[in-house]
């Protein structure tokens, strides 16, 4: 548990750790900025399931969490062969969209800040409120009691 700066109580999990790979790489070795994203996602999804939130599940329900925006703040180069921790937490919960926060770190050194707003959608794409029980589950764990 941390405190935000605004002096909230919040958890964060590390949830995603891997080494970089060539694949992960551009030309001059460092990792290709949309692949931070690919990094994130699988920060969030293990999160969500860590605390009880299955999005097969809820799709099941037709209830479809996606990334809105995303702000990515490239701090420090990650090249090939680092090995990476992704920390993810939850900023800010609303009726129908939730903001997570991400922090790369490698060497125990944060390297990256990436900040995602998830909106919850039906199948046709149209926005949906996010579930009584979904929504719920999000607030305990973004400001425990």
């Amino acid at each position: 548990m941390i405190i935000d700066k605004y002096g909230i109580k919040c958890y964060v999990k590390s949830m995603y750790q891997t080494r970089i790979y060539y694949q992960d790489t551009d030309a001059g070795g460092v990792v290709y900025f949309a692949n931070y994203l690919k990094f994130a996602e699988k920060s969030w999804f293990e999160y969500l399931l860590s605390i009880g939130i299955d999005l097969m599940e809820w799709q099941n329900q037709d209830i479809y969490i996606i990334v809105k925006t995303v702000h990515l703040d490239l701090i420090e180069k990650i090249k090939y062969g680092d090995f990476i921790t992704v920390k993810t937490s939850i900023k800010e919960v609303k009726n129908a969209y939730f903001i997570l926060e991400h922090t790369v770190f490698k060497d125990e050194k944060i390297t990256t800040k990436i900040e995602t707003t998830m909106v919850c959608i039906n199948g046709q794409g149209r926005p949906k409120r996010i579930p009584d029980e979904f929504r719920v589950r999000l607030l305990r764990h973004a400001f425990p009691l």
